[in-house]
């Protein structure tokens, strides 16, 4: 049996909510179980004490944040410290009542995002590397959170919160993005009682920075989002900070240690972050990064250099597909890089029964299915695919480069096959060959129907290379009337239904590979040999035919 990638089920989406919530649970309250961590009256604090952001009695709605920076000296007498052990000792230890609320709110966090992630995010999220990829983000950015607030005296502003929803952006879209971003903010807000002022702040910069980072081909721009971002997040600070107080006191909030600037900060690091570490990034979530890409490209690789000299006719097919797929996938935004080098490698199968492709025997050649039953060439047909998954994986390809090899056919059924067996079978039977009785599952291909535009567009270029070298004069009408008879065989057959392609990228796709394939047939002016030797080759022709005319008419005078 074919091995593909794990989709994420319901059963299993249940253990990782849980799993997720019950260690968000702990960690927001891991200061407070920890015995070496309790402050003490007269000695230094071991870890920072912040009192969240509420409204104060004395000077009406004035938004009082309490720091007592980790090793400050405990002094009874001074009231921020005070308000700070009171704070501190009122939740030690944390109840069960107070731990399983936490657990619960977490809970509805996690299972709102895979949730989503199954039903309605991009086609990559229903797998389960993908949404640990994501949750493991999550957590590093819950961990980050934690060791500013407990080890630094830094405003909680400065946490990089958007950073998630930059790398999400990037590695999926923006819907996923956007919902990301609301949950974090909402978890980081929860380790200092949800405070109002931050999480907005939070949301503001987040949902700014998605919205800001236009070209994911540019990681890079991941900066100037984020840094756009910070400048959004200052002007929602002071606006709410306005509504609830009735005036800001700017002269204070323009020092580096204010609330404003690290509103400002915060975005800037979150850009600045991003940038740096998308390719881990991409990683954990199961993609591959474009140096690792560039580096399959090279035709000198193993792989490339054993297909291009056992299956000859294979490689030169995959080579067109690569152009081909390539600008499809660039039409429509998808990785034009990745679907090129999914191009190269995906039918790596077909280098064990080379001779059993049509594109691999010479001319005249007799290919090897004429002496074997029909539902043998089948299973050499079908078995290329499993092969050529199992020869990828034992050279260390990429797992999304191997999804090609396994998704390029989906589950389609080899119709040729088929037809032969079904029409022959009684013809074989009254013959007193022994017949196996099959079913169409025997003819199908044992991989799985496409999850991303990349490898639905591979799927769609592999038939329609092939056919383009039918089409004949070569004109952009025809070309685009045998694609959409392509695309419109794999609709109808469900092979794109989890691909997420939609009707406006179909439309784009046959456009721009009606243009390619025009202009890979387009004609040439011949050379003065070339005219002559057709020349040649009519008058001759037109000799021979009056010839043979002037043979008959003398057989009919006689």
């Amino acid at each position: 049996m074919l091995r593909t990638r794990v989709r994420m089920g319901p059963v299993t989406g249940v253990w990782v909510s849980l799993v997720f919530a019950l260690a968000f649970a702990a960690l927001s309250h891991v200061e407070l179980v920890i015995a070496a961590w309790t402050p003490r009256w007269s000695e230094p604090t071991p870890v920072t004490l912040r009192v969240p952001g509420t409204p104060s009695a004395i000077e009406g709605f004035r938004m009082d944040r309490v720091i007592v920076p980790r090793g400050t000296v405990l002094d009874p007498n001074q009231p921020s410290h005070r308000a700070a052990m009171h704070w501190d000792m009122a939740r030690r230890p944390p109840s069960p009542l107070r731990l399983g609320s936490a657990f619960i709110l977490y809970l509805f966090g996690t299972t709102i995002l895979t949730n989503y992630f199954q039903r309605y995010g991009h086609s990559l999220l229903r797998l389960l590397r993908a949404q640990l990829g994501l949750f493991g983000l999550v957590t590093v950015m819950l961990l980050l959170a934690k060791a500013a607030l407990l080890f630094t005296a830094l405003r909680a502003f400065w946490i990089p919160v958007s950073a998630v929803a930059l790398l999400a952006a990037l590695g999926f879209d923006r819907r996923t993005a956007l919902l990301l971003d609301v949950a974090i903010s909402f978890m980081v807000a929860s380790l200092l009682r949800f405070d109002l002022l931050l999480l907005t702040v939070f949301l503001t910069r987040g949902i700014a920075a998605t919205l800001l980072f236009r070209n994911k081909k540019q990681r890079w721009q991941m900066i100037s989002a984020g840094l756009m971002a910070g400048a959004v997040a200052v002007l929602a600070y002071l606006s709410l900070r306005t509504l609830q107080e009735g005036v800001v006191p700017l002269a204070e909030q323009l020092s580096f240690d204010s609330d404003v600037f690290a509103c400002f900060a915060g975005g800037a690091i979150s850009g600045l972050l991003a940038a740096l570490f998308h390719e881990p990034a991409q990683l954990l979530m199961g993609h591959v990064s474009r140096a690792r890409l560039l580096d399959l490209t090279d035709i000198e690789a193993p792989l490339l250099r054993k297909m291009a000299t056992e299956a000859p006719g294979s490689w030169e097919h995959s080579r067109a597909m690569a152009n081909l797929a390539e600008a499809a996938a660039a039409a429509i935004g998808a990785d034009a890089l990745l679907t090129r080098v999914g191009a190269y490698y995906h039918d790596l199968g077909k280098t064990v029964d080379c001779r059993y492709f049509i594109e691999n025997l010479g001319p005249g050649e007799k290919s090897p299915h004429d002496g074997l039953a029909p539902e043998a060439s089948a299973e050499v047909i079908v078995t290329h695919v499993v092969k050529g998954t199992k020869i990828l994986r034992d050279g260390g390809v990429p797992e999304p480069v191997v999804e090609f090899a396994y998704t390029h056919h989906g589950t389609q059924l080899v119709e040729y096959f088929w037809n032969k067996y079904r029409d022959g079978r009684e013809a074989r039977r009254a013959a007193g060959e022994e017949v196996p009785e099959l079913d169409e599952s025997h003819f199908r291909y044992p991989g799985m129907a496409p999850m991303t535009k990349e490898t639905a567009i591979l799927m769609l270029v592999d038939a329609i290379e092939a056919a383009s070298r039918t089409i004949q004069p070569p004109d952009h009408e025809k070309f685009q009337e045998m694609i959409r008879r392509v695309v419109f065989t794999k609709l109808s057959a469900g092979q794109l239904d989890d691909s997420g392609l939609t009707l406006s990228d179909l439309r784009i796709m046959t456009e721009r590979m009606a243009a390619t394939l025009v202009n890979m047939y387009h004609g040439r002016i011949k050379y003065p040999w070339q005219v002559k030797k057709e020349q040649e080759e009519a008058q001759a022709a037109i000799d021979k035919a009056r010839a043979a005319s002037a043979g008959k008419a003398e057989e009919e005078e006689r």
